[in-house]
């Protein structure tokens, strides 16, 4: 439930959103934020080791909605010192008075015991992650959880750089040649050398012999020579010629 005023009604909220930016992806930030609309205007902040190369990306949601980037570098490659920073700043808020709703987006565990003792404090936790990565315990600790649309994020490129626009008139690939060109040469070069009848006529097996084509996808010669789009075929294919 939404936090309650001394009057029993529901208060205007006073909202932090927390991006654990080292477990959430920069491309989830406006989902987020639009998912924390319904406590009213909050502060944002984002936190992580921002000097790694997949952390890379948070500048451009970040002056868009005004997130506070809190660098932490980290000691080891394994963990995060940004994560005990992002809490320490949490509870520094909640016993500021100045905020009692938190929105944490992340899907890390270690995150359950600081967001009970938050909830032990008083505040109202909505919770944010991936479906997929996060555990059921982590759903259960907070107050609300709500799901990231990942399918929405399939759409979005994966970076800043404009995708260059569709062609309009885009040409069409020219066709592949049926039998290789060096192939049809030498058919015809084969042919030519071959005794022929007065109108040009050859026997298969003839030009099959001098040709001496290698192996080929066509398992009949005379499907092969059909293919070229050189040459006739007669005599129920037992004779061709070429075409001039």
């Amino acid at each position: 439930m939404e936090p309650i005023n001394k009057k029993g009604q529901y208060a205007q909220a006073r909202t932090a959103i927390l991006f654990d930016a080292e477990n959430i992806s920069y491309r989830f930030a406006d989902n987020a934020i639009e998912l924390a609309q319904c406590h009213g205007k909050p502060i944002i902040r984002a936190y992580a080791d921002f000097s790694r190369s997949h952390i890379k990306g948070w500048e451009k949601p970040a002056l868009k909605h005004g997130i506070r980037t809190i660098h932490q570098y980290s000691y080891d490659t394994k963990n995060s010192s940004s994560d005990f920073l992002m809490m320490h700043d949490a509870f520094k808020l909640i016993h500021s008075g100045k905020i009692d709703t938190f929105v944490i987006a992340t899907n890390d565990s270690d995150f359950i015991t600081p967001i009970q003792l938050l909830r032990q404090s008083g505040a109202f936790v909505h919770g944010i992650g991936n479906k997929e990565k996060c555990s059921e315990l982590l759903i259960e600790s907070c107050n609300k959880f709500s799901f990231l649309n990942e399918e929405e994020l399939s759409a979005v490129p994966l970076t800043h750089e404009k995708s260059q626009p569709p062609l309009l008139n885009k040409p069409k690939p020219k066709p592949q040649p049926l039998v290789a060109k060096k192939t049809v040469n030498k058919l015809i070069q084969s042919y030519q050398a071959i005794e022929k009848t007065k109108k040009g006529w050859v026997t298969l097996s003839m030009l099959c012999q001098k040709a001496e084509i290698p192996t080929t996808k066509y398992k009949k010669f005379s499907t092969l020579l059909k293919q070229t789009g050189r040459f006739e075929l007669g005599d129920n294919n037992k004779q061709t010629k070429l075409i001039s």
